[in-house]
């Protein structure tokens, strides 16, 4: 066979394609190895033995009805519910005291364990009302707001609703639209983000009773609260009645003549033009099947 010679030309053609496939290729590995580094990972649970341990019994749902005579819905913990959960990353025992050879100790490490890493909102907490002792009942707690295992996040729908429904349970005043009955309420309940809830208006940790002159609802405060989302808001603005009862007369003097005025409206309007079409109906009866006029 003969020997044929090679083209500079063509070997360095050969090289340099082969250069730029490399080139190409290493450029799309670094690509993608920076996407994956930018790309938010899902929060993790800690598979310690014992996070596996305290899952392994509290993800039966018998265990809610371990204790006689009590249902108690805290006990159920899964994985999925401490994955949604913004403490997903942390072990039990974080929170929690450790097993002891009685099982659980009497008093739990919990009920302290959120002051260790919330320091500013436990002493707003501890400077409002809602750390005051009273007969109204049970006083809340962290949990009673933000819930135990499956804390969602504060800036999303699912807080929002939560932590307004919360308020309804022990603010019943105004019965049972409490929640739904303001104009926040109902864009609240369907998980709306754009709109004032409970703390936006009384604060979240440290709230203070209305007459305290520090509260954002004092008489004296309550304009500028108003002005944080209504900027141009007049004067006379905070004379508007949020809370309104589910009764059908309100009793502010005020609201309840609004009331009234707005029903003889809608019940002038609708009757006037009930009897007006009423009496057309008629005359077009008698125009058409030839009935005598009425006398006189």
């Amino acid at each position: 066979m003969r020997s044929v010679p090679l083209d500079p030309r063509r070997i360095r053609a050969i090289v340099t394609g082969m250069t730029l496939t490399a080139t190409l290729l290493g450029v799309q590995v670094l690509i993608g190895s920076a996407a994956a580094a930018q790309e938010p990972s899902p929060p993790t649970i800690s598979q310690t033995s014992g996070s596996s341990e305290c899952v392994g019994c509290h993800a039966d749902p018998a265990i809610q009805t371990a204790t006689p005579g009590r249902f108690r819905e805290g006990l159920y913990v899964t994985h999925g519910t401490l994955a949604e959960s913004v403490h997903g990353i942390f072990d039990c025992t974080s929170c929690h005291s450790a097993l002891t050879g009685t099982m659980h100790e009497r008093r739990d490490a919990a009920q302290s364990s959120c002051v260790r890493c919330h320091p500013d909102q436990a002493e707003a907490f501890a400077n409002g009302m809602h750390a005051e002792v009273t007969d109204a009942g049970p006083q809340p707690t962290c949990v009673t707001c933000h819930g135990s295992h499956g804390v969602p996040p504060v800036d999303t729908p699912a807080f929002d609703t939560r932590a307004s429904r919360e308020c309804q349970d022990c603010h019943n005043e105004m019965g049972d639209r409490f929640f739904g009955g303001n104009p926040f309420g109902m864009e609240t309940h369907r998980g709306g983000m754009n709109v004032a809830t409970c703390s936006d208006c009384h604060g979240a940790h440290g709230v203070l009773a209305a007459d305290d002159p520090a509260s954002p609802v004092n008489r004296a405060n309550i304009l500028e609260t108003c002005r944080q989302c209504h900027t141009n808001a007049p004067d006379n603005f905070a004379d508007i009645r949020v809370h309104v009862e589910s009764s059908p007369f309100p009793s502010d003097p005020r609201l309840r003549m609004v009331t009234l005025y707005m029903l003889l409206i809608l019940v002038g309007t609708f009757g006037f033009f009930g009897y007006h079409t009423v009496l057309g109906i008629k005359h077009e009866w008698r125009k058409t099947h030839g009935l005598p006029k009425v006398a006189r």
